[in-house]
């Protein structure tokens, strides 16, 4: 998998591990975000709850006093034994009382007074000091408690144990007035911080706090806080471009909403602080991430893709392209170094293009100067000798003589092809044939003759058929040319019935012409010159191939590839 990288791929991989990091990073900083509020709210509930307790205890004290004195025999019997008292002992009675319902304020801070009304007799003993005190006690009609003149009563009333239907029934009333303040002063166990604040709203409509309270903050909490004893409930607001969480706890017994609400932007300063740093930090690395990517790919990976798609084209053969770029970094000797590679492959192949046409030219010059000179004095010495008995056969010599030398002197490389070889070689036979006793027969199918093939391979075959094996057997005089399609080529068969080889004299005439250099002397070299060039043009399966034939002569095969469209070739 890792050698399937490329560099394309890797610049993916690249932003995307970039992306996945800031990825967990922010979830990481969220997730923390979240938890440090979690822990914020969670710290705020429980001092809301730890208020709530201490406000539980204070309503819990202040109505066992008020059962405590409704139930007390000197309170129950007060106003019949001071009808047999004197006024000095009845006042003294009163003194008593006096003192025992203020033993309690003594140690507790939450009762600010308590006091006991006698309905009957309109007797009225307190704590305070105050002749107004008397008044809510006169409009009790049951035990509970009860919101006076923005002040939190409790009333127990006597009979307590079977409470009268008809308040006129009720014979005297006790109440255990809160400390207003104590309360205030509570509410400082509820808050969290500076950037809290905390108040108690009573039946929904009064207030109790010793700070300000924002306005819109105590309207939107008289709108949306429920009566649940239960739980704490959480509500959010946003007030005057402010986020604020206030939370809410309902104390039953009085009718009473603990309510606390928490400026979060205050509160979260310091994590804001840090998400803003933190952000910064991931644009900056996101930034940091990028330049590096696209300088990565400015200067490394456009360069390769560039040199890449360079060497391809000069792989498919076009030697004059170059790299025109100049970037200023190591590319730049790289790219000077393929222009000069490709200027140097460019300038070789031209020339190794003219030299190969210059070679092609020299070896047809080379194969026209290597025809057998006696040849042609034989001929003309035929001639001679049948110019006044045989006219007709001189006519015949002659006509072959000039097409077989014309042909030979005007070649081409790239003007020959199978039928004008096959007519070289016919003009080559017919010409033996006038001054030996030679049978010969070339056999073409139609629709061949048109391929192009290497020009002067086989006349040489032919003659050597002649000379080695048809001339140095007795009787022997016939020699035949077969062409034969196949496939996209053609297989040429030239057989004689001569002397034909011996097993191993024809494996040595195979070694000799597959050699790499050609043969010492003259013998072979035509055939190991007839073979390097078919196998360079037309591959190692069309080098020559020998075998003895049926006449006991020797056969040669020659495959050429018409696919290959290299006819003119050497």
């Amino acid at each position: 998998m890792i050698r399937k990288v490329n560099m394309k791929r890797f610049i993916y991989f690249f932003v995307f591990f970039l992306l996945l990091t800031l990825g967990l990073f922010f979830i990481l900083n969220t997730l923390g975000s979240k938890t440090i509020q979690e822990s914020l709210i969670n710290a705020s509930k429980n001092q809301l709850a730890y208020t709530e307790s201490i406000v539980d205890g204070v309503v819990s004290e202040a109505s066992l006093y008020g059962i405590q004195f409704t139930a007390d025999n000197s309170v129950r019997f007060y106003q019949s034994r001071i009808q047999d008292l004197s006024n000095y002992d009845a006042q003294m009675k009163k003194n008593d009382i006096v003192d025992r319902i203020s033993d309690p304020l003594l140690s507790s801070q939450a009762i600010e007074s308590i006091g006991i009304y006698w309905r009957a007799e309109g007797t009225f003993i307190s704590t305070g000091h105050y002749p107004l005190d008397k008044l809510p006690f006169e409009k009790v009609q049951q035990r509970g408690w009860q919101t006076v003149n923005n002040s939190l009563y409790y009333f127990s009333v006597y009979p307590y144990i079977h409470q009268p239907k008809n308040p006129a029934n009720i014979q005297y009333v006790v109440g255990v007035k809160l400390n207003t303040g104590y309360l205030s002063n509570l509410l400082d166990k509820a808050v969290n911080g500076g950037s809290s604040n905390a108040f108690f709203l009573v039946n929904k409509s009064i207030l109790i706090s010793d700070k300000t309270v924002d306005s819109t903050i105590q309207q939107k909490a008289k709108a949306t806080i429920t009566p649940d004893p239960q739980n704490i409930l959480k509500f959010d607001y946003h007030i005057n471009h402010e986020d604020y969480y206030v939370l809410s706890k309902y104390i039953e017994p009085i009718d009473t909403y603990l309510v606390t609400y928490t400026r979060v932007s205050e509160l979260m300063n310091p994590l804001y602080l840090q998400q803003q740093v933190f952000f910064v930090s991931i644009l900056v690395i996101l930034i940091i991430g990028l330049i590096v990517i696209l300088m990565f790919y400015r200067n490394f990976f456009r360069n390769v893709y560039l040199l890449d798609k360079k060497f391809n084209q000069v792989e498919a053969g076009n030697y004059s392209t170059r790299i025109s770029a100049n970037p200023v970094n190591e590319f730049h000797n790289l790219f000077k170094s393929f222009n000069h590679m490709v200027s140097k492959i460019q300038t070789l192949f031209a020339s190794l293009k003219i030299e190969t046409e210059l070679r092609k030219n020299a070896e047809i010059k080379q194969l026209q100067a290597q025809i057998n000179p006696h040849f042609l004095y034989n001929s003309l010495f035929f001639i001679m000798s049948m110019a006044k008995s045989s006219p007709e056969a001189v006519m015949q010599m002659s006509k072959h003589l000039a097409e077989y030398y014309r042909y030979l002197t005007k070649l081409d490389a790239h003007d020959a092809t199978l039928g004008s070889e096959l007519q070289l070689a016919e003009h080559y036979l017919s010409i033996m044939s006038l001054s030996k006793r030679i049978q010969y027969e070339i056999n073409l199918p139609p629709g061949l003759g048109e391929h192009r093939i290497m020009p002067l391979i086989i006349q040489p075959i032919v003659e050597n058929a002649i000379q080695h094996g048809i001339e140095e057997r007795q009787g022997a005089c016939r020699i035949s040319i077969d062409i034969k399609a196949l496939d996209d080529g053609a297989l040429i068969l030239i057989a004689d019935d001569g002397k034909g080889l011996a097993p191993g004299e024809m494996q040595q005439l195979a070694a000799t012409i597959t050699q790499e250099t050609p043969p010492e002397g003259t013998r072979g070299i035509g055939l190991w010159n007839i073979n390097q060039r078919l196998i360079n043009a037309y591959g190692p399966l069309s080098g020559l191939r020998f075998f003895n034939n049926d006449r006991g002569g020797l056969s040669v095969l020659i495959y050429i590839d018409f696919s290959l469209d290299r006819g003119g070739a050497a």
